[in-house]
């Protein structure tokens, strides 16, 4: 009795140092070393790869503190590939959250990034990790999830544990900041995000009604015609670089389109000036039997989605690719 009070005490007090905010609000931190969560899929398509490349070049940079990556599938070599690129990238001290739900994939980068793993990466249950982050943050996190929801979805239920006697939405409501989804398609239809895997589909729909505050959502068709990787494959000709690696093998020299790095990039600057993007109030619907979804225009709406606020994918293009370079071995 006396461990809980005492962690009781440790919580409140902890939970006092966090910055305020309104519950109806966005939370656009742009504080310089903003602590970050990345929670990623990491399989089947390459801009996953260009996405955690972007969230570490930007922690190198100082504009974000980027505390763990968690995968949201499972995969025979995946942690091994995660831990290697994460090595690579000179982020061995990164831990790497294991996806708390069954949803299986594959990949062609996977095989290729193992060989720069040392097999002594810290792994942990994404979700214990998730909360473990949270609970011991003297400022609000951030989280960015660029695949399935479903590690969110169970931080939002999980219960009391070693790290804090919280419950998952009152620790949220005490330590996250803004929660920025990659996903959906604008008015309506099927995103793989969204609609891919059955859990998936339960996943966004619970998030969706349940998240205590408002949820930015990147849509497809704004970061999709976007390009990530094109100038990086340009320089690299000989694939020195692990992320050049990865595009090779996904079979392509050109790079690829750029949902995820787009939103990792977006959230990690809250949107800012840089980023060129735009946000209104919306409301999401989600057809829960197979993951179809309806966006609803309301100015007055629970959430927000993005869009552009330049006509000329070159200028993000070439924004993204700078950072994606800054920390390629081209030698």
């Amino acid at each position: 009795m006396k461990r809980w009070y005492i962690l009781i005490l440790l919580a409140v007090v902890s939970c006092s140092q966090v910055e305020e905010r309104n519950d109806d609000e966005l939370f656009l931190n742009t504080s310089p070393r903003k602590p970050l969560i990345l929670d990623v899929d990491f399989s089947t398509d390459v801009d996953d790869v260009c996405a955690v490349r972007m969230a570490t070049a930007l922690d190198d940079q100082g504009v974000i503190d980027l505390k763990c990556v968690g995968y949201s599938v499972r995969g025979k070599n995946n942690l091994q590939a995660m831990r290697g690129m994460l090595l690579h990238d000179g982020k061995g001290d990164i831990p790497i959250g294991r996806s708390s739900v069954d949803i299986p994939d594959t990949s062609p980068y996977w095989d290729l990034m193992t060989k720069y793993d040392d097999g002594k990466g810290e792994v942990m249950d994404a979700v214990a990790l998730y909360r473990k982050i949270l609970a011991e943050s003297k400022r609000r996190v951030d989280i960015i999830t660029t695949g399935f929801v479903t590690n969110i979805e169970l931080l939002l239920k999980s219960e009391a544990d070693e790290y804090s006697p919280l419950s998952g939405e009152e620790l949220i409501k005490q330590k996250c900041g803004q929660l920025y989804i990659v996903g959906g398609v604008y008015p309506e239809g099927y995103d793989n995000n969204f609609f891919f895997a059955k859990p998936a589909r339960a996943a966004i729909d619970y998030v969706n009604r349940n998240w205590p505050f408002p949820i930015v959502y990147f849509l497809a068709q704004v970061g999709g015609p976007m390009i990530c990787g094109a100038e990086l494959q340009a320089l690299d000709r000989e694939n020195r670089d692990i992320v050049s690696q990865a595009l090779t093998a996904f079979g392509t020299s050109t790079g690829r389109y750029a949902w995820d790095p787009y939103g990792v990039w977006c959230a990690a600057y809250a949107c800012g000036e840089v980023t060129q993007t735009g946000l209104r109030r919306a409301d999401l619907e989600i057809r829960v039997s197979d993951g179809y979804n309806i966006f609803h225009d309301n100015p007055s709406g629970r959430h927000y989605i993005n869009y552009r606020l330049c006509d000329d994918d070159k200028y993000y293009n070439s924004k993204m690719d700078s950072i994606v370079i800054s920390k390629a071995k081209l030698q």
